[in-house]
């Protein structure tokens, strides 16, 4: 089933046209990965995505709900079912961990049980903890363990594991693979990390001079005559 469907997207910062006509479509249960240099667009196609920035054409429909003419009221119903994790990552600087859970469970509802997320997670040694206290990779694992608390249809990731050391990378990718399945969500990323792209997404958009130069599988992209996604990455987009 299609969750999201954007279909000639256009977005400019005054005579700066950023993006250029993209389309994309994803589909239940899939993980997708955007990539591109610095300054392609892939940040401000997620906001997009995430209905906190308008656009200037074409067509975005994120579940169901096709988003340019929205009522607030429809607009805040649609943002329950969407998770954003950011980089880098602030929360409030005075509250602990379990503090943080237990507020944001109330913000969203919801039904979750906090011990299960902390076990889940593996939080239980930093529940007091407070995390301005916590290196990166323990932050970014509390707001994963945030963003699926809501149970989210939808989950946006913005470089989730930059600066983090290959362990924690992979302890993420983990959880958010193994969590994604479990509530069968559909996850978009963008990620510098291209082995990432290789072994946990199913499918990756190339963003190039504002265009989605390639949308296909990695599988796809890997048969095509390229050792890796790196390879494919290096001989499309110039320095």
């Amino acid at each position: 089933m299609s969750v999201i469907n954007v279909k000639g997207l256009h977005k400019s910062y005054g005579s700066h046209h950023v993006l250029k006509g993209l389309d994309f479509e994803a589909n239940e249960g899939e993980v997708i990965g955007v990539i591109g240099k610095n300054g392609a667009g892939k940040s401000t196609f997620l906001e997009i995505l995430m209905t906190i920035k308008s656009f200037d054409g074409g067509e975005v429909t994120v579940l169901n709900e096709g988003v340019r003419d929205l009522s607030m009221n429809r607009l805040e119903s649609l943002r329950r079912d969407i998770s954003v994790v950011l980089q880098p990552t602030q929360f409030y600087k005075t509250l602990k961990v379990e503090e943080l859970l237990r507020l944001f469970k109330s913000y969203y509802k919801s039904k979750q049980d906090i011990e299960k997320i902390m076990q889940d997670f593996k939080l239980e040694e930093h529940r007091k903890s407070y995390f301005d206290k916590l290196s990166g990779g323990w932050k970014q694992k509390v707001s994963l363990a945030i963003a699926f608390l809501s149970e989210p249809k939808l989950i946006i990731l913005d470089e989730p594991t930059t600066g983090l050391d290959p362990h924690m990378r992979n302890l993420l990718w983990s959880y958010i693979v193994e969590y994604n399945q479990k509530i069968g969500g559909t996850v978009i990323l963008t990620t510098h990390y291209m082995d990432e792209i290789e072994m946990y997404c199913d499918k990756v958009m190339l963003i190039n001079e504002g265009k989605n130069e390639m949308f296909d599988t990695t599988d796809n992209v890997l048969s095509s005559g390229f050792n890796s996604i790196n390879d494919y990455y290096l001989s499309k987009v110039s320095v």
